[in-house]
């Protein structure tokens, strides 16, 4: 394998994210490929992951922005260029107009212009330029089937130009689960597609039915939507039961905390979080959504229909029945699976593969 590989990761911000904190993880596995990064934005006022990438050699110019990453491009002998997120396509799919001596590669981390709150104009007009971008690089890493299909659908690219290289987590030995009294969590951007309103449906329906339970929320407000949520949540009386959380820096501290991973998104690129769930012990009710059921095994009724909010709650009243009895086993089978299929090492492997395999045409 080419030990020489040069490879420059960009990324619009450090901001601890899922598309973030799986580039953090990836670029500290690579054992074959010389990997460096390059932002705009190094979040040192938030939940950045510069700490967590000590050895890479980061790049970052806040001010001068295109021309900086324009000349450390121009002064680095890269063999690939890897863009994450639309922003950083779209400055790297310039300057490869004027230097054309790296492969352009992209990752595709999400539907952008198909959720919930998202301006629909900005993404139609945005997505025109995308497509062109996306057509003319090297190669497209979508992390997940849907992706994939939705890249071949909607912007009719080559399916031989993509490759499905899904998220993985770094499988870690961990004790059996605690039980903590009916504690159900859900962490994520609060921003409107995550589900958020139908999650505390669900803790109203859990209340009709005199269950005793806590919820606990997580997330980082980036749009002011946590005001809707504080809203709902008084209106359905459930001051008692709700607990906000400020964004986790470790989630496995979250998960620690709860017994049962209630995820009901409209839309994901992936699903990070639920993944982490369950590679912490953490039993998970999610979406049957893709990609959310590419890697959730449907394990007694795991995969639900997110709007069914009546119905979920009957489904958690028996995963907490008989001391956890069917919980504990969704939990094994879920991480097995996991175990299985999606680890971080997996994904590493792969994504050289696609590096060495694009270098060479």
């Amino acid at each position: 394998m080419n030990s020489n590989l040069n490879v420059l990761h960009v990324v619009p911000t450090l901001k601890k994210d899922g598309a973030e904190v799986q580039l953090a993880s990836i670029l500290n596995e690579f054992k074959n490929v010389n990997c460096e990064l390059y932002t705009f934005d190094l979040y040192k006022n938030g939940d950045s992951i510069e700490k967590s990438l000590e050895n890479i050699t980061i790049h970052s110019n806040s001010f001068l922005k295109f021309f900086h990453l324009f000349k450390v491009i121009k002064s680095n002998n890269y063999d690939i260029v890897h863009s994450h997120l639309p922003k950083a396509d779209f400055y790297i799919g310039f300057i490869a107009l004027f230097i054309n001596t790296f492969k352009h590669l992209i990752s595709v981390h999400a539907k952008y212009g198909t959720r919930s709150g998202e301006n629909k104009i900005k993404y139609f007009f945005s997505n025109i330029l995308w497509r062109y971008l996306l057509n003319k690089s090297s190669g497209i890493i979508a992390i997940s089937n849907n992706i994939k299909m939705w890249l071949i659908d909607e912007f009719k690219i080559d399916e031989n130009q993509i490759a499905v290289i899904h998220y993985g987590v770094k499988i870690m030995d961990r004790k059996p689960p605690k039980t903590h009294n009916n504690v159900i969590g859900m962490a994520a951007r609060i921003v409107p597609w995550k589900g958020w309103m139908n999650v505390l449906e669900v803790a109203y329906y859990l209340k009709m039915h005199n269950v005793d339970f806590k919820l606990k929320l997580a997330g980082s407000d980036d749009i002011g939507y946590l005001e809707s949520i504080k809203t709902k949540i008084k209106e359905y009386d459930l001051n008692n039961n709700v607990e906000i959380l400020s964004h986790f820096s470790n989630i496995d501290n979250f998960f620690s905390e709860i017994d049962l991973f209630l995820f009901l998104s409209e839309s994901e690129g992936f699903g990070l979080v639920v993944l982490e769930a369950i590679e912490n012990n953490t039993g998970v009710i999610c979406s049957n959504i893709s990609p959310l059921n590419e890697f959730v095994l449907d394990y007694k009724n795991a995969l639900v229909e997110r709007t069914k909010t009546k119905e979920i709650a009957k489904l958690i009243q028996k995963y907490f029945d008989k001391d956890y009895e069917i919980l504990r086993t969704v939990q094994k089978n879920q991480k097995k699976y996991i175990v299985e299929n999606f680890s971080l090492q997996k994904t590493v492997n792969a994504i050289e593969n696609f590096y060495i395999n694009k270098n060479k045409n």
